[in-house]
């Protein structure tokens, strides 16, 4: 009886010890929300999408694509954005990975109010994060990211993602950022 516990209690400690290290080849689509600082009930909306691509066993692609817009007294408002690099992982332990990226970024602003007025601008991004598979089911990451599109901007990220099958998964993320935050929903498939 006595042995069946104490398996059961180190078994219950151990449980990331069965799961496998993070996958770098996926693609994700979802829900995001913007809270803008000092933009009043301006809360715009959309979609992104992502992907993952792994060329080896630590260098990786990565991709992001995202709409927000909102309709504020008649002014429709539109953010589009893209980013595209390449990142690096290593292995801290079977199941946490550091990652670093280094990122071409884009945006794209249009505003359509007598006419339409549109100015896009681009620049760079370098992210470092931890990724972990916490259990077979559930992934945890976390993540600091800065971005220098005519202003720099440092951003924090914090994400997690449940797996109902090995390729199917549901996630979700929250970025703070200096004027803006992000949250996210989204739908992913690991191929």
């Amino acid at each position: 009886m006595k042995r069946t516990i104490l398996a059961s209690i180190f078994g219950a400690l151990s449980l990331n010890a069965f799961a496998a290290s993070p996958s770098y080849d996926f693609v994700k689509a979802g829900y995001v929300q913007a809270d803008i600082e000092d933009a009043g009930d301006f809360e715009p909306n959309g979609f992104q999408i992502q992907g993952f691509k792994s060329l080896n066993e630590n260098v990786y692609l990565t991709g992001r694509y995202g709409q927000l817009g909102e309709d504020v007294a008649g002014v429709d408002i539109d953010l589009d954005y893209a980013s595209a690099g390449i990142g690096y992982r290593y292995g801290l332990t079977a199941n946490t990975d550091f990652f670093g990226e280094v990122t071409y970024e884009y945006v794209n602003l249009d505003v359509e109010l007598d006419g339409i007025s549109g100015e896009d601008d681009n620049g760079y991004g370098v992210t470092a994060g931890i990724r972990s598979m916490l259990t077979e089911q559930f992934e945890l990451r976390g993540a600091i990211r800065y971005i220098d599109i005519e202003e720099d901007d440092t951003a924090f990220e914090i994400g997690a993602d449940y797996f109902f099958t090995p390729q199917f998964s549901f996630g979700a993320t929250y970025v703070i950022a200096d004027d803006v935050d992000l949250l996210g929903v989204s739908a992913r498939y690991t191929f």
